[in-house]
């Protein structure tokens, strides 16, 4: 099914403003660590220090460029797969799948070795770049990810998933504990309907149903992910 022109802008704005904040807690770090060079050596997340953790996050805007870039390329070439991912639920299904833990994680450090000694201004400026191409698309332009390729108005809602949910985590890091942050309401609405269609899809809406309306906690390791 085809997003409206209200969806895409929906889409639209959640992305720009999951990346905003992204942008602006970076910034906030790399303050603290002017004072203290050690804070991106700082645990983050698992195994990531919090430098890694901006990395990772980084490649949410990114594999946006990647895979508009690819989709592109293959087009010309006229070897352009068809749609095969139709909803950012079963984008996050397909690449969890297809990703290891490893994989993952050594991603993250690599990338984060890319942003130099400043990585909040090298993620300034992949933001600002991403967000001014996002903002000339119609919603139906392809990108072609591991995962398969998926059209950009299914994709740029995961992308808004990793920014929001792991620049919660940076601020965790940095002893601001969830219940004093503050997520801008449009990325928080539209990650929590990507973790909720994603509940459903695997059988756990029930635990998360009963848990957002207090009626009973969450299962030890609770995850939709």
């Amino acid at each position: 099914m085809s997003e409206t022109p209200r969806d895409w802008s929906d889409t639209l704005y959640a992305f720009d403003t999951a990346t905003r904040w992204f942008v602006a807690v970076t910034r906030g770090i790399a303050e603290r660590a002017a004072g203290d060079p050690e804070v991106w050596a700082q645990l983050g997340l698992g195994e990531w220090s919090v430098r890694d953790l901006v990395g990772h996050t980084s490649r949410a805007l990114s594999t946006v460029e990647a895979y508009l870039d690819l989709a592109a390329e293959e087009d010309a070439a006229g070897v352009a797969a068809p749609i095969e991912v139709t909803s950012p639920a079963a984008y996050f299904e397909r690449a969890l799948a297809a990703g290891t833990p490893e994989v993952i994680a050594q991603r993250g450090r690599e990338t984060a070795a890319t942003l130099g000694a400043q990585p909040d201004v090298a993620v300034a400026a992949l933001a600002a770049r991403v967000l001014a191409r996002v903002a000339t698309l119609d919603g139906s332009e392809p990108a072609d990810t591991p995962a398969g390729r998926i059209r950009i108005a299914e994709y740029l809602p995961s992308r808004t998933v990793e920014l929001t949910v792991h620049t919660s985590d940076l601020l965790q890091s940095q002893g601001v504990p969830a219940a004093e942050q503050t997520v801008p309401e449009p990325a928080a609405a539209a990650t929590l309907h990507v973790l909720a269609d994603l509940a459903a899809h695997k059988g756990l809406a029930a635990p998360l149903l009963r848990a957002a309306t207090g009626r009973a906690p969450l299962p030890a390791g609770f995850s939709v992910l």
